[in-house]
């Protein structure tokens, strides 16, 4: 990730799982995809989207900030 950032790139990461945490935590935007309620229940700070035209929503959104 520290690549793309030196390359001004902005990162966006989704994950489904406790090991997916890290990255979309050190992303500039990062989200649950598909992930069960316990594992979003754990990281009630990072956003929860169901499906694909609501993650390409969120990533669009996240990259127009």
């Amino acid at each position: 990730m520290q690549s793309f950032r030196a390359l001004n790139f902005k990162v966006a990461a989704a994950g489904d799982s406790y090991n997916d945490t890290g990255m979309i935590e050190e992303a500039d935007a990062g989200f649950f995809f598909r992930a069960p309620r316990n594992v979003a229940d754990a990281f009630p700070h990072i956003p929860m989207v169901e499906t694909y035209p609501d993650l390409y929503d969120a990533i669009a959104a996240a990259g127009k900030k």
